[in-house]
């Protein structure tokens, strides 16, 4: 119990100042859309769902501001009336939900929310802060565990009323530190590992998939007619022109949602283009995941559906894979679930506070002594 004990505090002293970072921006991120809310007059919290033409003019105003480079576009949410573009290089914009004009612009770390962002998960170290990141995470629920451990021998000593520290005594913060870390030890342990399991999502994948017997997931689509996205966009005085794109049109999304009648339409990739598709993503009502995970391709020329992946009726392998994100960003629509998620992210904190300091405190009275 002894190697135990000094395994869990000298490991949470070195992690300390990373859980601590990872803790508070996540749990700034879960009030992200709120946030963009109150930033931009532009923007509110209305649930705004576009006709297909006002869809289809959207994506025709993102190609024009941005060619090319427009990586996907997606569509206003229920709590944030405007369009989200992604970029490379992860630069981001806002467009507005009636005018499609670009409300804002910006690098990841140019932002509050961008900078959050790259805190929570990629330590601000691109793709390798992001492994570590998810080692540090998996390290962290060992910890919630040992944590469990030690806790039980004290077990009898628990009071609730000590899940607020009385005082700043090093007795106090221990206290507080060994009861609260073992009542929200659920929570902990949920978002920690989800997290985690998002850094090694593919890994988690093929674990699930191979538990439960599913096969591996594949998209075989018919061959399309290449289209070269460069020359059909000339540079021209007000930027690029879109009269030769083949972009889907209103009968074209209109077509996408009647083939999953329940969905909402959630983004549009431009990814597919080049190939001769455009992919559309959509969310189901049986979908979890905020974003949804049904896909809808269709002919770039024709404006026909060509494939449909109905996230409802994949294995159950995939499906558990899908609600690891929604889990872990505390997006499964119930706003208790999202303030718990705020709640353990603060706690989190809390601990590696007071594991340090506590560690202080012990420091400083043997010199005192």
């Amino acid at each position: 119990m002894l190697l135990l004990r000094k395994l869990h505090l000298y490991t949470g002293l070195i992690l300390s100042l990373a859980l601590l970072l990872i803790a508070l921006s996540g749990g700034a991120l879960l009030y992200k859309n709120e946030y963009w809310a109150l930033r931009y007059q532009q923007i509110d919290s209305q649930d705004v769902r576009p006709a297909p033409a006002s869809l289809a003019t959207a994506i025709e105003r993102a190609y024009q501001h941005y060619g090319a480079e427009l990586g996907s576009l997606k569509m206003p949410e229920p709590d944030m009336s405007a369009y989200h573009v992604y970029l490379p290089e992860h630069e981001e914009a806002l467009l507005h939900v009636d005018s499609h004009e670009v409300i804002d612009e910006w690098q990841p770390r140019q932002r509050l929310m961008g900078l959050l962002f790259d805190i929570h998960a990629h330590l601000m170290a691109g793709d390798r802060g992001e492994i570590v990141a998810g080692i540090i995470g998996l390290i962290a629920g060992i910890m919630a565990i040992t944590g469990l451990v030690l806790w039980w021998p004290t077990r009898k000593t628990f009071n609730i009323k000590r899940l607020w520290p009385a005082d700043l005594s090093r007795r106090s913060l221990l206290s507080w530190h060994r009861d609260a870390g073992m009542v929200l030890s659920p929570l902990l342990l949920l978002f920690i590992l989800s997290g985690s399991a998002m850094v090694f999502y593919t890994s988690v994948q093929k674990g699930l998939n191979a538990l439960f017997g599913d096969p591996v997931p594949q998209i075989v689509l018919p061959a399309g007619t290449a289209v070269d996205i460069e020359s059909l966009l000339p540079q021209t005085a007000n930027g690029f022109s879109t009269d030769k794109l083949p972009l889907p049109d209103a009968a074209t999304l209109a077509r996408v949602q009647q083939a999953l009648p329940d969905a909402r339409l959630t983004f549009y990739y431009a990814d597919a283009l080049p190939q001769g598709f455009h992919r559309f993503r959509l969310k189901r009502e049986c979908e979890l995941h905020p974003n949804g995970l049904s896909f809808v391709y269709t002919d770039a020329r024709s404006g026909e559906i060509v494939h449909i992946k109905d996230a409802c009726a994949m294995p159950t392998g995939e499906r558990l894979t899908n609600i690891i994100y929604p889990l872990h960003a505390g997006k499964i629509g119930s706003e208790l679930y999202r303030v718990l998620g705020l709640l353990t992210a603060l706690v989190l904190a809390g601990l590696a506070v007071t594991g340090v300091v506590t560690y202080v405190q012990k420091l400083r009275r043997k010199r005192g002594r």
